[in-house]
C-alpha cells in the first residue's frame, strides 16, 4: 500500500513539471524556427501581440478557461497545443505511478526518454513538413 501511494505522490508531483516542460518545449518550437529569441519578448498573443499574464500561461488549464481562444483578441488557439503539453505531463508521470518507488532511476529515464522522444519527433515532422513547402 505504501508503494502505491508512493508512487501516486511522485507522479502528481512530476505532472505539473511535465506540463511546464512541455510547454517550454512548445514554446521553442514556435519561436526557433522564426528565429524568435526564447528570453525576449515575453509570452504573447501572436496575432494581437498583448503580452499574456501569469494566469493565461498555466498549461492546459488555461486554455480550458479561455475556451482555446485569447483573452485579449479572441482569436482560437491551435488544439495541439494542450494535447502536447498533457502529453508531456503524462509522459513524465506515468513510469513514476507505474513503478518509481521500485525503481526511481529507471522510471525517471523512462519518462525523461519519452518526453524527449515525443518532442524530437514533433521537431522531425515540422522540418520535414518546412522542406516540403519550401
Amino acid at each position: 500500500m505504501a508503494v502505491i501511494l508512493c508512487n501516486l505522490l511522485g507522479a502528481a508531483f512530476l505532472l505539473p513539471l511535465g506540463l511546464a516542460l512541455g510547454s517550454f518545449f512548445e514554446l521553442a518550437a514556435d519561436r526557433l524556427p522564426r528565429h524568435e529569441s526564447l528570453l525576449w519578448p515575453p509570452s504573447h498573443c501572436r496575432i494581437c501581440g498583448h503580452r499574456l499574464e501569469v494566469g493565461d500561461l498555466i498549461p492546459v488549464l488555461s486554455y480550458l478557461e479561455l475556451h482555446g481562444r485569447c483573452r485579449y483578441c479572441d482569436t482560437p488557439i491551435d488544439r495541439g497545443i494542450p494535447r502536447r503539453e498533457a502529453l508531456s505531463g503524462l509522459a513524465v508521470a506515468l513510469p513514476w505511478g507505474i513503478g518509481g518507488c521500485d525503481h526511481p532511476v529507471g522510471a525517471l529515464l523512462v519518462g525523461a526518454g519519452l518526453l524527449l522522444a515525443g518532442w524530437a519527433y514533433r521537431g522531425w515532422r515540422l522540418s520535414r513538413n518546412n522542406i516540403r513547402n519550401a
